[in-house]
């Protein structure tokens, strides 16, 4: 759900609403990519990939690359809804240095999922070739 600023809200609040909003695209994000992941497990797990020429350990390298993507996607998903309540708690900052805590925490957690979405990235393209070259 994205919650939009109204004209009430002071900037500390707007603040707040701006980086939930993120984190919930983020965990929307994630979520979608769990289906992904699952569907080219669900590939890689298939007689289609073991009847074609694909090589038995391509394929079993992109398997467990995709595994591995799950669990870290889990990791991830699961450090967005932690941070995410802890936002409320920003609204409580009395000083720069509690808000700059705040905010460090979101933009060391931003860096994760960017690189995570690179990773995954990555590894679909890594996927989608290998697919192209066996059926």
């Amino acid at each position: 759900m994205v919650n939009s600023i109204q004209e009430h809200h002071n900037e500390e609040e707007i603040e707040v609403i701006r980086l939930q909003n993120e984190i919930n695209q983020w965990k929307s994000e994630l979520d979608f990519i769990a289906q992904e992941i699952n569907f080219y497990l669900e590939i890689l797990n298939s007689l289609i990939v073991k009847e074609t020429k694909a090589s038995k350990t391509d394929a079993n390298h992109l398997l467990n690359q995709f595994k591995d993507l799950k669990v870290s996607s889990g990791i991830i998903k699961q450090a967005c809804k932690t941070f995410q309540p802890k936002l409320e708690e920003k609204k409580e900052c009395e000083d720069i240095q509690c808000d700059h805590a705040f905010l460090n925490e979101h933009v060391l957690l931003r860096l994760k999922i960017e690189n995570h979405l690179n990773k995954v990235r990555r590894i679909k393209l890594s996927a989608f070739e290998d697919l192209r070259n066996t059926i």
